[in-house]
C-alpha cells in the first residue's frame, strides 16, 4: 500500500481499525471471562477432591489447572494480534493524514508494553511492572503453587489405585506441564510468529516495523 491513499482507501482502513478494535476488546473480555470460569471449575475440583465419592476429581484438577493457563494464553495471543494489526492502521492513517491523530496505540504501548515485546502472556519483559504485567506475575505465582497443591492431592488419591498407575501419574503431569510451560516460553519469548505478522504488516502497510 504505497503512497497516497485514495478517499476509499482510507475508509476501508478505517473500517479494518474498527475490526481490529473489536476484536482487541472481545479477545479481552474472553481471556477474563475464561479465567473466571476456570477458576470456578479447579474450585469445584479441589472441593470435590476431599468428599469420597468425587474424589477422583482431584487426579484431573492438576491437568485442568494446566489448561486454563495454556487456553488463557492462547485468548491472549488473540489480544497481542489485534493490537499489532491496529497499530499498524493507525500508523498508517497518521502518515497519511500528516499528524499523530490516533495515538491509541502510542497509549497502550505505556500502559501493557509493545505488542512485539518478549513478553509472559500478558506481561511484557521491556515493562515488567506495569500493572498488567503485576496482575500476570500474581497469577503465576498463584497458579503454580495451586498447581503444585494439585499435584500432590493428586498423587495421593492416585496411590490408592496401585501400580502401574500410582508410578506413571506424577511423571505424566510433570512431563505435561513442562511440555506446556517450553511451548509458551518459545512462542512468547521466541516472537517468531510475532516477527513474521510485523513483517507483513509492514511490508502491506509501508511503515516501519
Amino acid at each position: 500500500m504505497n503512497g497516497s491513499l485514495t478517499p476509499d482507501g482510507l475508509r476501508v482502513l478505517e473500517a479494518q481499525l474498527g475490526r481490529m478494535r473489536a476484536m482487541l476488546y472481545r479477545y479481552y473480555e474472553l481471556f477474563f471471562r475464561f479465567l473466571g470460569g476456570g477458576l470456578v471449575a479447579c474450585g469445584l475440583l479441589f472441593i470435590g477432591s476431599f468428599w469420597g465419592p468425587t474424589q477422583a476429581a482431584g487426579l484431573l484438577l492438576p491437568f485442568v489447572i494446566l489448561y486454563v493457563g495454556f487456553h488463557a494464553a492462547n485468548l491472549f495471543s488473540y489480544v497481542i494480534f489485534a493490537r499489532t494489526y491496529a497499530a499498524a492502521i493507525e500508523r498508517r492513517i497518521n502518515r497519511e493524514l500528516g499528524a499523530e491523530i490516533l495515538v491509541a496505540h502510542r497509549l497502550e504501548d505505556v500502559y501493557f508494553g509493545a505488542p512485539g515485546d518478549a513478553r509472559l502472556v500478558a506481561a511484557s519483559l521491556r515493562r515488567p511492572l506495569t500493572m498488567v504485567a503485576a496482575e500476570t506475575w500474581h497469577t503465576a505465582i498463584a497458579g503454580a503453587a495451586l498447581f503444585v497443591v494439585a499435584a500432590l492431592i493428586g498423587n495421593a488419591t492416585i496411590q490408592r489405585a496401585g501400580q502401574p498407575w500410582s508410578s506413571l501419574y506424577l511423571p505424566a503431569l510433570v512431563g505435561w506441564a513442562l511440555l506446556n510451560g517450553a511451548y509458551l516460553g518459545w512462542y512468547f519469548l521466541g516472537r517468531r510468529d510475532q516477527r513474521a505478522i510485523e513483517a507483513i504488516l509492514a511490508d502491506a502497510y509501508d511503515i516501519a516495523e
